[in-house]
């Protein structure tokens, strides 16, 4: 029996508006950071979204009991996936250009196969290349200082770390959730948790670092509004609801395409907007990677 089947136009207008929305938050972070330091940035984007979630589910009868194993899985999400992840992909911004960031997270395909295999799965020679292939594209990217934005080239390893760190700890949080079934319960629900619970932590940290003293809301221009009503309520809130619907919707496959889409979008936004370069190293990492992430969701191996 053939297991394709017709995509609904739905899932496809889901789809191209998943890759559009989620591959220019990396460019919408970097013209952020403009006006505001990166940790008030991933604190006021989150609370923002997950406060709007938790109402949407709660209003909207989606809300249900929670074991408290998921609700600790959920809590230890939010660490990982928001304070983490999101902390330190903004930390990176200020280094390195957007489309090297977008390249680089695309990498966590590659992350969830290893995870995967220290929990006893062995995987299959296609998903075993592609994670070679994508690390051999992340060493690529490391050795090129000249990749960083002009006068932070010092800075160049610094900002490797910090992607380092919010890719690394991201994809332990998606595998968490996974391995404890914990995703069982509607996506309001569960984003909300973790959107809320990661966005505190990086308000207690940001403000013990004395972040918000340097925020002055009446000097910021309404374009700094502009984009962080896009990041919170488009990039966030909008791009995780879609992400939901797709993930029930159609093949797991078929989804995970945005992690190979993504980084194009990026790089084509960082470009247009930015003036950031395509230089030809960052192309070849950026092939090298995005085949392997191909490689790995195109697996017809069991998970």
């Amino acid at each position: 029996m053939s297991n394709s089947k017709a995509i609904s136009p739905r899932v496809i207008i889901s789809l191209g508006l998943l890759y559009l929305i989620w591959g220019s938050t990396f460019l919408s972070v970097r013209i952020l950071l403009e006006y505001l330091p990166p940790l008030v940035i991933t604190y006021s984007r989150n609370f923002t979204a997950g406060f709007l979630l938790l109402a949407w589910s709660v209003l909207g009868g989606h809300w249900q009991k929670m074991s408290p194993k998921h609700w600790r899985v959920h809590l230890q999400a939010g660490v990982f996936l928001i304070s983490l992840g999101n902390g330190f992909m903004s930390l990176a911004g200020s280094i390195v250009p957007s489309g090297f960031s977008s390249v680089f997270m695309a990498l966590g395909p590659s992350l969830l196969v290893l995870f995967f295999w220290l929990d006893g799965r062995k995987p299959s020679l296609r998903k075993l290349t592609g994670t070679i292939l994508g690390l051999l594209g992340i060493l690529v990217l490391m050795s090129q200082k000249s990749l960083a934005i002009e006068g932070h080239e010092q800075d160049f390893l610094v900002g490797i770390g910090y992607l380092s760190v919010a890719v690394i700890a991201w994809n332990i949080g998606v595998f968490r959730v996974q391995v404890t079934s914990a995703n069982t319960y509607h996506f309001t629900q569960v984003c909300a948790i973790q959107m809320l619970f990661g966005a505190l932590v990086v308000f207690i940290y940001s403000s013990i670092r004395g972040d918000f003293y340097d925020v002055d809301l009446n000097a910021l221009p309404p374009k700094a509004f502009a984009v962080f009503a896009y990041l919170a309520l488009i990039g966030s809130m909008f791009g995780f609801s879609l992400f939901g619907y797709l993930s029930k919707a159609c093949d797991a496959t078929l989804v995970s395409t945005y992690t190979y889409v993504n980084p194009i979008i990026a790089l084509y936004l960082g470009n247009l907007i930015l003036a950031e370069p395509l230089q030809p190293i960052l192309l070849i990492a950026s092939f090298l990677i995005l085949f392997a992430v191909v490689l790995i969701s195109t697996d017809k191996q069991k998970s």
